[in-house]
């Protein structure tokens, strides 16, 4: 008898899942949990005192909380249903995917920036986002520096597993690709509860989902979203000062 060749399996080939276990409704019902119990928190309340240490404190606070609960949820759930984390896109990506990651975070910034400012002398100028406040209240590097990883680190992880991970999967198999993208940027956008950046952030909620699609690894998007927002935020600090 010869022996049987072992075949190495890429589990890239199968990320995002093409037939994932759970389905768009019980994503939105993780969503709709986590909502439930931050509301009692006051934490879906619009922050205050954002141009004081107590209030930039608090708010990085609130973001740090909602990561970690929207993090229990999902794994919880994960664990439940009886499936890796691999699933929601978490494994080692290769390295020109990675590169693109930082190259697709500095195109979103430049081309979202150029967008944003159009829309705004059509529409006027609508009211500050609470990072841009919190950034332009900051009176320290280091309270800087957390805002930084907050909107660099932090929130991209949460959104991504969110987004890209949980809800992009199920609508790809209902809808195919092209449509799924369109579909889980259009609730990127809307529960960003935004209306005026409500196309940025639909562009740029399409562009990350197919830099998941591409890539086969969810790391990639955090990164371009990472560097998004850090730029972003450095803007924010050059304009402040």
């Amino acid at each position: 008898m010869g022996k049987k060749k072992s075949k190495k399996v890429d589990l890239r080939i199968s990320i995002p899942p093409k037939q994932p276990i759970w389905n768009i409704w019980q994503a939105l019902f993780l969503v709709a949990l986590v909502t439930i119990i931050e509301f009692p928190l006051g934490w879906l309340e619009t922050p205050k005192d954002l141009d004081s240490l107590r209030g930039i404190l608090n708010f990085i606070g609130v973001g740090v909380g909602d990561t970690l609960i929207y993090c229990i949820i999902i794994w919880v759930f994960i664990r439940l249903i009886r499936r890796p984390l691999s699933d929601l896109g978490f494994v080692k990506p290769l390295k020109r995917y990675v590169i693109l990651g930082f190259v697709v975070g500095v195109l979103l910034f430049v081309g979202i920036g150029l967008l944003g400012n159009l829309l705004t002398q059509i529409l006027g100028i609508p009211a500050p986002q609470s990072f841009a406040v919190a950034v332009k209240g900051v009176s320290y590097n280091w309270e800087f520096f957390l805002l930084a990883l907050l909107g660099g680190v932090v929130a991209p992880i949460k959104e991504e597993m969110l987004f890209r991970g949980l809800i992009y999967p199920p609508l790809r198999q209902a809808l195919g690709k092209g449509k799924g993208m369109l579909l889980t940027g259009l609730f990127f956008a809307t529960l960003h509860l935004d209306i005026v950046r409500f196309l940025p952030l639909f562009i740029g909620g399409v562009v990350l989902t197919w830099l998941y699609e591409r890539s086969s690894s969810i790391w990639p998007a955090i990164i371009a979203h990472g560097t998004w927002n850090i730029l972003m935020a450095i803007a924010l600090w050059i304009q402040r000062s």
